[in-house]
């Protein structure tokens, strides 16, 4: 777990960096960055807790073909690297579901609510489940950019709910 602590001050630093230049500048490149970055962060993370052995080069394969999808067709600096952050949304869902499969099979699913994992991975799937809609509407003619930033909102107020839960679990034990 000591992984999302400087993940947390990069997407704090990241998050003001980007409000401090929105007005005059496309901020859309630090957005692409944090993507790229968050997926290393949760690669890291899920590979130490499912131990995906021959499967985490396969998945890092299919990422970064979607990356270079997404970089030959649009401007990285204008534009969200749509299809990476939808590929990484998918494979983030099926790692929580490998997750709660495995802790159904063990022991440990008896004292679920102490395990920190459980709660981190809690807050990724309820973030995931509501993002992947919100962006594959997003940018389809439809006007719920007002609907979209509440929705982020919540979203990431779940998500990151689920890592304070998780971290107050953790100092517990």
């Amino acid at each position: 777990m000591w992984i999302f602590l400087p993940f947390l001050i990069y997407t704090f630093c990241n998050e003001i960096l980007a409000m401090a230049l929105s007005s005059k500048y496309p901020v859309r490149i630090l957005y692409n960055l944090y993507i790229l970055i968050s997926f290393g962060v949760y690669m890291y993370w899920f590979d130490k807790l499912l131990k995906f052995r021959f499967w985490k080069w396969i998945i890092w394969i299919l990422f970064a073909a979607a990356f270079i999808y997404d970089a030959l067709t649009i401007n990285l600096i204008k534009n969200l690297i749509k299809t990476t952050v939808n590929v990484q949304a998918v494979l983030l869902l099926i790692f929580s579901l490998v997750f709660f499969v495995n802790l159904l099979k063990s022991n440990e699913v008896i004292h679920y609510q102490r395990l920190p994992e459980f709660w981190i991975v809690c807050g990724l799937l309820m973030f995931y489940i509501g993002f992947v809609p919100l962006s594959l509407y997003l940018g389809q003619g439809y006007n719920i950019l007002h609907i979209y930033y509440i929705a982020i909102i919540i979203l990431n107020l779940l998500l990151y709910g689920g890592y304070i839960i998780g971290f107050y679990v953790s100092g517990r034990r």
